[in-house]
């Protein structure tokens, strides 16, 4: 399939799927209002945490050697399979540690063991999957049913206007994690079954499956590291003296905003990884990556002028009148929000050329701005710090990965930033299903 068209379901499929993502973010926040949502959201944080490091970052390791053609992909899926699993059951050992040497309320044991398994296993089911599916050229499949699930999940919270109380709550906390392994699972089931004729199941010789043992390794350091960078932050929110639940519930907000502005880079890096790690278009990625940042650049610039403007009203009206701190740390945070995005899609290009290690320094360069600003400002500055720390971060980030980017692909900077008219023509021939 053309690189174009590509793009193009790419766009459409994953833009309906993180559509659905941003409806139960609103229907969650209306809901549960600012200081629940903060807490249901730093419980997923840990999770998300725990994930990261059991998955091993094997979706890397999956997209670059099934579509390099070395490992089958019906083994791959097979051994993530139970991976999936076996990640699920450890999640519940470390849940029963932590109950057992913490003063928390044993009540709760049983509930969070059964959260952190359906996180755990749910999603690393739905990161194996999707991994494979995009290996393929497939977009439409694993985010059509995903999306149908997170209209479920819309359909069943209660109105906006429902009484709140502690069984509300927990009630909706077992439908959110239930929705991610009943996600993940229909997603993998649906591979297993449309591709079983392609080869036999099973698992990876011991020779590859070293090879995609270390590389998957390698990635998960990035990714670990990466995933600190752009999470630590709510920690230092979370224990700052000038914080209260409600601005946590704020910045996460923003966090969870700037994370669906970076949809349109996550869709497009998950054409350019495969892509990159097949050798097939390598110079078109390369321009293609230069004028999606200048696009990038000016559409970062409207959302800017458009929150200075209309900011707070927005947030109020879609999330509800207790996210009302959320426009200073949202304009503070763009810039940053803009820099990962170009990062995002320098990431996909290294991770396709085997060079994860630079993703992995960029990381850490990010993580030590943020650790240290923020371990001095979040304290006495509260969510405003926060905000301009990330942006910081991010920025630093993306720094050290472009400096690599001219050294293997020598351009001049302004490429980067000088905007074309030429680039128009070319996103709106992407924007044609149709043309090749």
């Amino acid at each position: 399939m053309g690189l174009k068209k590509l793009f193009a379901q790419s766009i459409i499929w994953r833009g309906f799927y993180f559509f659905s993502i941003l409806l139960v973010n609103v229907f969650l926040s209306r809901y549960l209002r600012a200081a629940n949502t903060g807490n249901l959201y730093l419980i997923t944080v840990i999770f998300s945490f725990v994930q990261t490091v059991l998955s091993l970052s094997a979706e890397a390791g999956i997209v670059y050697f099934a579509s390099g053609n070395i490992i089958e992909r019906n083994k791959l899926i097979s051994l993530m399979g139970l991976w999936s699993v076996v990640a699920g059951i450890v999640m519940i050992g470390l849940t029963c540690i932590y109950f057992l040497f913490s003063s928390s309320d044993k009540a709760l044991l049983l509930p969070y063991c059964v959260y952190g398994f359906c996180y755990v296993c749910g999603q690393s089911l739905t990161n194996y999957s999707i991994a494979i599916y995009y290996t393929k050229e497939n977009y439409f499949v694993p985010n059509l049913l995903l999306s149908l699930v997170n209209l479920v999940f819309v359909i069943i919270i209660p109105g906006k206007n429902s009484l709140i109380n502690a069984q509300h709550v927990q009630f909706i906390m077992y439908l959110f994690f239930s929705t991610n392994f009943v996600g993940g699972l229909i997603v993998y089931i649906s591979y297993i079954t449309g591709n079983r004729r392609e080869g036999s199941f099973g698992f990876p010789e011991k020779e590859k499956f070293k090879l995609f043992l270390q590389y998957s390794i390698t990635a998960l350091a990035a990714n670990v590291v990466f995933f600190l960078v752009y999470k630590v932050d709510y920690l230092f929110v979370h224990y700052s003296p000038v914080c209260t639940a409600a601005d946590l519930g704020n910045y996460i907000q923003v966090s969870k905003l700037g994370q669906m502005m970076l949809v349109i880079p996550q869709i497009i890096s998950s054409v350019v990884f495969p892509r990159t790690a097949s050798g097939i278009d390598r110079m078109k990625i390369n321009s293609a990556i230069m004028m999606i940042a200048r696009l990038f650049s000016q559409l970062f610039l409207l959302a800017f002028i458009i929150t200075a403007f209309f900011g707070n009203r927005i947030f109020v009206m879609l999330f509800g009148e207790t996210f009302n701190k959320m426009q200073i740390p949202m304009l503070i945070t763009i810039p940053g929000i803009f820099a990962l995005s170009v990062l995002t899609l320098l990431s996909a290009y290294f991770s396709g050329k085997g060079k994860v290690k630079i993703n992995l320094y960029g990381s850490i360069v990010g993580l030590s701005v943020m650790i240290i600003g923020d371990f001095i400002f979040v304290p006495r500055y509260g969510i405003i710090a926060a905000a301009a720390i990330s942006t910081l971060s991010y920025v630093s980030n993306l720094a050290y990965s472009l400096l690599h980017f001219y050294r293997d692909y020598s351009i001049s900077w302004t490429e980067f930033v000088r905007w074309k008219k030429a680039d128009y023509d070319w996103m709106f021939t992407i924007l044609k299903r149709n043309v090749e």
